[in-house]
């Protein structure tokens, strides 16, 4: 301090001789200086200032104590008249000093809010940065003279700083309103419908990671594309920057052709999951990996693995191509490190646990029934591609939860034969496709997630869009995870809907589904509640049941059209007799046929006087849990040709996501094996690769029928066996269903 500036406070000498050492306070632009009685002079800058002082009362005089960091300055003998004016100077010029600091804060802040919806990750580093200021920012109203050029800067810091969730939820959903306003034309006219109010919520979310819960006919095709027409029109992103997945080559075709139309100029990436690892791969290794024809033939994997096992069958000394030709092998177990020239023993030990488990056979018929699956006859078709299927649910579902439970095993059992043998099927599995340098589909989806994870592959998306997420698998959800991760800026926006989570035997994980948030983060979960497929009895009905089990996530389906009574109606066929050991199909075909009559003739009543609907065909969809039970495509033909009214299809429920028709027929609801819910006797080994999670009986089953039933728009027909009824129609005539039974 030069020796003609002026301080900005003096103390009064009879100050000091009440116990006060400080004789001067001066206010400089780096900090504040004091000097003593004793004329020392001492220098406290403003970046290290503690604004929260104290102010101690006297009679005469007051004390202040300030903190500079581990400094502690008293000021002894302020006087009464003083100390107001000297507490608001201090913390102005301590403000004014460390203007460049809060304005640089303000300034990343004001960028996050023009980019209008602030995502929970931002909205953390935001907070992160502000806490070092949680001090200032919490005594602020009690500072009485703030600078002007930081009135509203420390404001809005104060704000975001003490902000809470429901604060940072408030403020986002006030931008949503704001957008859907500014966009209302795009929203309105995108699809032939304007897009209801939760559809435009889902476009328009900006979360880190959302996930969208879309109901049965609920619009989700719409919602993906207008999330693209939004981006695109707001300028948050350009095409290039937008990935979109799917899971079947049909479903990114649809999405492709969809695209097209509304959104002709924009060359948005959609991809099928295999299709992105193999040129995510290609990218990385500068050549197209070639995929294997074990992939993508079932057959070929079958033929592949039947050979394997014949000649892993050869005996020792290479001589015949049958066990049969030979005396039956010991029923003794190998030793596990002998290696295939004990295949035969295995296999043999697997076979007899494999008639065992069946239970079909009494014990003295078990070796008669042996020699015959080793020799390739009676069930063995069954038995191969049961262990075709266990090798590859191995190969890509193996958790280290399945291996502990594998190694605490007796050897014994089953199952460990099964891992036995499935682990020596592999291993010639991998050879052949190392071999020829070829890959199948799960080694590319975890090949490419390593290259994206290590950086070798960048992904040029910071829109990652996926749909029927319900079906993701762990690996899949692996990949989108590496790809989410890679931009800070990146925004991940899933499609699906946990109530129609049906294919876990092909890999899939509701968990992925239903704990999202564990594998993706801190996630806006919003509802697409509003269905245009099916009416409020449907609805009704469905929902209820697959809400039986609280395991699933809650949503209420309200629908666009209404209906006076209940459209879900249950037939019984009953067998008699004579027709006991008759194929149920037949016994049924007399119910299916007079209820298409029905259908025929409400589809011509309806057609007569109305313009619009003259000649129209009503459109009937024929499912049953399996595909025997379906007609054939001759009979499916000669319904078609009696009925020309009617436009009649037949599938499977599984093959039938995605489908929708005017009425709905569900074949052979019955008890059992074949039936619905499917009572097949689970492989001990496939309990323990992908163990029925769920608490509640029959969960996926349970989605399965929901489907099932959500496949109509207008009419849902059960046609059920009397004598050994489905345990679903069973609940849904004893329960508060609205649904109508037809003796």
């Amino acid at each position: 301090m030069s020796s003609s500036a002026l301080p900005d406070y003096s103390f009064s000498n009879v100050a000091q001789l009440f116990g006060a050492n400080c004789r001067t306070l001066s206010f400089r632009p780096e900090g504040a200086v004091f000097t003593t009685k004793r004329q020392q002079i001492y220098h406290y800058p403003w970046a290290s200032f503690e604004p929260k002082l104290k102010h101690y009362r006297g009679s005469f005089f007051d004390t202040i104590v300030l903190n500079w960091e581990d400094q502690r300055v008293r000021l002894n003998g302020v006087t009464k008249t003083d100390v107001a004016r000297l507490i608001d100077d201090l913390y102005f010029h301590a403000l004014v000093g460390q203007e460049a600091e809060i304005l640089g804060l303000y300034q990343p802040l004001t960028q996050v809010i023009e980019q209008g919806y602030i995502p929970h990750s931002k909205w953390v580093s935001l907070k992160q940065q502000l806490s070092p200021w949680a001090e200032w920012l919490e005594i602020l109203p009690q500072i009485n003279n703030i600078p002007t050029t930081l009135k509203l800067p420390l404001a809005h810091l104060r704000f975001w700083q003490q902000s809470q969730i429901d604060n940072l939820d408030k403020y986002n959903q006030a931008v949503m309103n704001k957008q859907k306003l500014n966009h209302k034309t795009l929203f309105d006219n995108l699809e032939s419908h304007p897009l209801t109010e939760k559809q435009r919520d889902a476009c328009i979310v900006a979360n880190d990671a959302n996930l969208v819960l879309a109901g049965a006919g609920c619009g989700k095709t719409s919602v993906m594309l207008g999330r693209c027409a939004y981006l695109l029109e707001s300028q948050q992103a350009t095409a290039d920057s937008i990935l979109i997945l799917a899971f079947a080559k049909d479903a990114a075709q649809e999405m492709k052709t969809r695209l097209a139309e509304r959104l002709p100029n924009a060359k948005i990436t959609v991809k099928t999951f295999h299709a992105l690892a193999l040129d995510i791969i290609k990218q990385v290794e500068s050549d197209k990996p070639k995929v294997s024809k074990l992939a993508s033939s079932d057959s070929a994997k079958q033929q592949f693995f039947k050979q394997k096992i014949a000649a892993l069958l050869l005996s020792k000394d290479g001589v015949g191509n049958e066990v049969l030709d030979s005396e039956l092998p010991n029923k003794e177990l190998p030793n596990k490190e002998s290696g295939d020239e004990d295949f035969n023993a295995l296999f043999s030990a697997y076979c007899y646990a494999y008639v065992a488990w069946l239970g079909k056979l009494p014990e003295a018929k078990h070796d008669a029934e042996v020699k015959r699956l080793l020799a390739g006859k009676g069930g063995y078709k069954k038995l191969l591609n049961q262990l075709v299927e266990l090798t590859m649910q191995y190969k890509n579902t193996l958790t280290e939860q399945s291996k502990q439970t594998l190694n605490t095993i007796p050897d014994t059992h089953f199952a460990a034969l099964t891992h036995e043998i499935v682990e020596i099927l592999l291993c010639h599995y991998q050879a052949d496709l190392d071999d020829k340098n070829e890959l199948d589909f799960d080694v590319m989806i975890t090949k490419a997630s390593d290259y994206v994870s290590n950086g070798q592959f960048n992904s040029p998306w910071l829109h990652i869009l996926v749909d029927e997420f319900q079906d993701i698998s762990q690996a899949r959800a692996t990949l989108v995870r590496q790809l989410q991760t890679q931009h800070d800026d990146s925004k991940l926006f899933c499609v699906g809907d946990d109530w129609q989570a049906i294919y876990q035997f092909a890999g899939s994980d509701i968990a992925v589904t239903t704990r999202f948030s564990d594998y993706f983060g801190i996630t806006s979960t919003l509802p697409l509640d509003t269905t245009f497929r099916f009416n409020d009895q449907i609805s009704a009905v469905a929902s209820k049941f697959v809400m039986a089990n609280d395991e699933q996530m809650y949503k209420q389906i309200s629908t666009h059209t209404k209906a006076k009574k209940a459209c879900i109606q249950i037939c019984y066929y009953q067998l008699g007799q004579k027709q006991k050991s008759s194929n149920t199909q037949d016994d049924a075909a007399l119910l299916l046929e007079k209820k298409l009559i029905q259908l025929a003739a409400a589809s011509k009543s309806e057609g007569k006087g109305k313009n619009k609907d003259e000649g129209k065909q009503k459109s009937v969809l024929l499912l049953a849990r399996f595909n025997f039970q379906l007609p054939d495509a001759k009979t499916l033909a000669a319904l078609s040709s009696q009925y020309p009214q009617l436009d009649i299809k037949a599938m499977t429920v599984h093959s039938a996501k995605g489908q929708e028709a005017d009425n709905v027929i569900v074949l052979a609801m019955e008890a059992g094996e074949h039936g619905f819910p499917c009572r097949k006797l689970r492989h001990p080994f496939a309990l323990i690769l992908q163990p029925d999670v769920s608490g509640f009986p029959d969960a996926e089953e349970r989605r399965l029928f929901y489907v099932a039933l959500t496949r109509a728009r207008q009419q849902v027909t059960l046609l059920c066996n009397k004598d050994k009824p489905s345990s679903f129609v069973e609940e849904l005539v004893a329960g508060d269903y609205a649904v109508t039974v037809t003796k």
